[in-house]
């Protein structure tokens, strides 16, 4: 029976770490607001701009953390981001005041950047070639089964307060964190290994594609940069609106903290398939092709949870399928496709400076949407703008008329040969 490929590993242990990160960090705090709002008497716009410093800052340091990672390989900054993430969520359990929760969401921030948001996806591009899109989707996987986590999460906060639940999260991402970044190998020749495991020797040719690329000068001066910014900026800014207020929202039109937890949890459950089967089809059917339905799919489906409600059940299963869909195919593939059209050399890099571009949106998407509770007392017409706004990513996306990096010549010729230049004049 032949070993399983080690590149599956990684995958696995990303997703396990994902499981726990995801599922305190942002699912959590979306169960944490309430409690957060009646114990400190904090406006849903003061707890939303922590989540915008976070966006600040990822956004900000993206393209420096992405070198980094780049330099220093993924298995380092693993370990140093679980232990960030932790330290943050001590200071966040501790807080009593504004400055004390905007402190530990910076630190929190900084975190992700370094691990779980960046340094396992960085290996997995490094790993994967032509099963890119399956090995992001089972690392995504663990995103998903974070949100089985909302109804446990919420009897901790009924047990013993969300102070003691932040904690115990901390104790929990740090420990799976240490774990998950001793698993991690930064190349697959590390090990002796090959890319997607296969077993022939790669040629010269196969090997500049699977480790070639575009720096980050060359990036630069490509539109389809641009373009993607602009396409993750927008789907981004509703899966965070999303997250933060998914269930503030359900409370606000009728549901209560434990049906809102019920339905975040069977969400969770659509999405353990739709990840890992997002990134089968995107494999398949064309991860460019997929990711730019993922848009349209997301609307649709946001603005079904924009009009649900005990009255509008109904509206549920067009949730759950639509915006299932769409939220799973546009994470999984997200970062596939940037490694598809710019090559792995400089991926981490590259996906930074992209995150850099989108962070205006990033930063004003929670807070436009909280001062929009705190004037109206809802958040239907923040979620309905946003919701628009993703059928401009996808027209963003279907602008693109680069290539991707695999079939152009450059990236089969040696290194050094002058063919190997890029070309940017492409969008």
């Amino acid at each position: 029976m032949p070993r399983l490929f080690y590149g599956w590993y990684i995958a696995i242990a990303g997703s396990a770490n994902n499981f726990l990160v995801l599922g305190f960090v942002m699912i959590g705090a979306s169960i944490f607001i309430e409690p957060i709002r009646d114990e400190l008497g904090w406006s849903v716009s003061a707890i939303a701009f922590g989540f915008s410093l976070r966006s600040f800052e990822q956004g900000l340091l993206a393209p420096l953390t992405g070198m980094v990672i780049d330099i220093v390989g993924a298995r380092r900054m693993a370990f140093a981001g679980a232990v960030f993430i932790s330290a943050g969520m001590l200071v966040f359990a501790q807080s009593q005041e504004l400055w004390h929760y905007y402190v530990a969401s910076l630190v929190m921030s900084f975190g992700l950047s370094i691990g779980s948001g960046a340094a396992f996806p960085a290996a997995i591009m490094k790993w994967f070639e032509a099963k890119r899109g399956r090995a992001t989707g089972v690392m995504n996987a663990g995103n998903a089964a974070a949100w089985f986590a909302a109804p446990v999460l919420a009897l901790l906060v009924e047990s013993v307060g969300w102070r003691s639940t932040v904690t115990l999260g901390a104790i929990a991402i740090f420990i799976a964190g240490m774990i998950s970044a001793w698993v991690v190998r930064d190349r697959p020749e590390d090990l002796g290994m090959t890319v997607d495991g296969t077993d022939e020797r790669r040629s010269q040719s196969s090997l500049a594609i699977s480790e070639g690329g575009l720096s980050a000068g060359e990036a630069l001066r490509t539109p389809a940069l641009y373009l993607l910014a602009v396409a993750s900026a927008l789907g981004v800014a509703v899966l965070i609106i999303w997250t933060i207020f998914l269930v503030p929202h359900l409370q606000a039109v009728g549901f209560s903290l434990r049906a809102a937890a019920i339905i975040t949890g069977a969400y969770g459950a659509c999405q353990l398939v739709l990840r890992v089967s997002a990134g089968w089809v995107g494999d398949r059917f064309g991860r460019r092709r997929v990711f730019t339905l993922s848009f349209a799919a997301m609307g649709v489906g946001f603005l079904a949870f924009t009009n649900v409600s005990p009255d509008r059940i109904w509206l549920l299963p067009v949730y759950y399928l639509c915006f299932g869909f769409g939220h799973a195919a546009w994470l999984v593939l997200q970062m596939a496709v940037i490694a598809d059209y710019f090559g792995t050399r400089r991926f981490a890099t590259v996906r930074g400076l992209v995150s850099m571009l989108q962070m205006p949106m990033n930063v004003a998407a929670p807070l436009l949407a909280g001062w929009s509770f705190d004037v109206t007392g809802s958040y239907h017409t923040a979620f309905t703008v946003f919701a628009f706004g993703t059928f401009a990513g996808m027209a963003a996306v279907m602008l693109i008329r680069r290539p991707p990096w695999a079939d152009l010549p450059a990236a089969r010729a040696p290194r050094g040969d002058p063919a190997s230049a890029p070309e940017s004049s492409d969008s």
